[in-house]
């Protein structure tokens, strides 16, 4: 998406994207193929570049379908987690999506890693749940909102590091930490996607389009219409 609002295709890919996180000019995705596409029913990991609209395989190949993908900036380089939707099971890579450990299954909805990629919150029908184990074991987060999706601010985020979410009615919430969160707007309607900016807006796409607060989910403007 450009500055001005307008929305362009990058590369040719034509299958069925059902999870996605982008990670400087690369996007990561995974999901199925195209009806003629002489792939297996599930792709894996492949990386796209948003300069030149190349994409490859990376891994995992024929193996899973992620439905959400979380990707962080560590102290060790790039985490990439995503949720096997045949399994349930959470899997984690800190190797730019070269290798996988294989965590519990929890039948997450939306993953999300802290700024640091230090925590995983991943948001379940029992309520939020928090790894700091890379998906091996996930405890609850007492007090925190019934939230369907959920986002962190970047690292390079231009603001304090903040976590978002949107819960069962469509409310936004924000919390520092994982543990206090503040409710000030509603979402717009049917938002599938969550995002935070490197300046601190929070981004929501649904099939009416692109939808951006600046003032942690009081408001929201139209950046782009389906």
């Amino acid at each position: 998406m450009a500055a001005d609002g307008s929305v362009e295709r990058i590369g040719q890919w034509a299958g069925d994207v059902m999870g996605m996180a982008s990670f400087g000019n690369t996007i990561y995705f995974s999901g199925h193929p195209a009806p003629d596409g002489n792939l297996p029913p599930n792709i894996g990991v492949y990386e796209l570049s948003v300069q030149s609209g190349e994409f490859a395989p990376i891994s995992l190949i024929g193996e899973v379908d992620f439905h959400s993908m979380t990707i962080a900036q560590s102290p060790d380089g790039m985490a990439l987690a995503g949720i096997d939707s045949a399994t349930g099971q959470v899997m984690v890579s800190r190797d730019g999506a070269e290798t996988w450990t294989t965590g519990v299954s929890i039948g997450a909805r939306s993953l999300s890693w802290d700024s640091n990629a230090e925590r995983l919150y991943a948001t379940t029908e029992r309520g939020l749940l928090i790894s700091t184990d890379d998906g091996m074991t996930f405890t609850a987060a007492d007090g925190a909102p019934l939230l369907v999706l959920i986002a962190s601010s970047p690292a390079d985020v231009s603001t304090e590091a903040f976590l978002v979410g949107t819960d069962v009615d469509g409310y936004v919430y924000t919390s520092p930490d994982g543990v206090t969160w503040t409710s000030i707007g509603l979402a717009p309607p049917l938002s599938d996607a969550l995002a935070v900016g490197s300046d601190g807006s929070i981004v929501v796409a649904g099939i009416e389009g692109l939808h951006r607060s600046e003032d942690r989910g009081a408001t929201w403007a139209v950046i782009a219409e389906f």
